[in-house]
């Protein structure tokens, strides 16, 4: 698995991806104006929040989530790789090693991408804001935000790494994920407005009754997550049952 996630960390796609990331919630943010005077303390903290589910980043996730790694295995097949490493490491360890590192390469895109941003933002509007007491109970919103952000990431990646093995296309690897995404927006807002659990931007959000502490959230994200990872290591455990 080292080298495989190796591999993936030190691709150009990866870190375009995390790019794309940063470049979509800096486009969706809200900026003051700062000519009105000093901010208010830690007010970057939940301007970069809000630009995590705001219209510009929604349309990037998918995107980003898929550049770096679910097409991976259709490079490994049409390159001749998989027939000199499966019989080197065996199938069941090759198939675990690629379905982590795809779901890991989603997650690791958006997350790097909010703390790159974040980083930024220090720099830039802390000098700033008027002193003040970090506020914790809005950084564990900011952490928790991101880190929805980075699991739906893992989720789209998985999609289309699953998309990759089924249809051995990189349009559907890329774009299957893209559409489903967008399929379940208009469902939402067309017809099903109540269910937002068909919602994912507001999944990045938590909104929605999700009970105590979004904890129905927390669940229905691990859930979606471990059940796209079986599926893609069933179809690519299958898949290379051919190879």
């Amino acid at each position: 698995m080292r080298s495989e996630n190796k591999r993936m960390l030190s691709g150009k796609n990866f870190w375009a991806a995390v790019l794309l990331g940063a470049l979509g919630i800096a486009l969706g943010a809200a900026y003051p104006k700062l000519e009105d005077g000093l901010l208010s303390a830690w007010s970057f903290l939940s301007m970069e929040k809000e630009a995590f589910y705001s219209e510009t980043v929604c349309f990037f996730v998918p995107l980003a989530a898929v550049l770096p790694w679910s097409d991976s295995f259709l490079g490994e097949w049409k390159g001749g790789f998989l027939k000199a490493v499966l019989p080197r490491t065996g199938r069941l360890d090759y198939v675990g090693n690629k379905v982590v590192t795809v779901m890991v390469s989603g997650f690791l895109a958006w997350f790097l991408a909010g703390i790159l941003v974040l980083f930024g933002y220090f720099v830039f509007f802390f000098p700033l804001e008027k002193k003040g007491d970090f506020p914790l109970e809005e950084g564990i919103s900011f952490f928790c935000v991101l880190l929805r952000l980075g699991l739906l990431g893992g989720i789209l990646s998985t999609l289309g790494g699953t998309a990759a093995v089924v249809c051995r296309s990189v349009y559907m690897a890329w774009g299957l994920p893209f559409v489903a995404y967008y399929f379940c927006m208009i469902l939402h807002d067309r017809y099903f407005e109540q269910a937002f659990w068909l919602y994912p931007p507001g999944w990045i959000e938590g909104s929605g009754d999700w009970g105590e502490e979004n904890m129905g959230l927390w669940l229905f994200l691990l859930l979606l997550l471990l059940g796209s990872m079986a599926a893609h290591g069933v179809v690519l455990y299958r898949r290379t049952e051919e190879i």
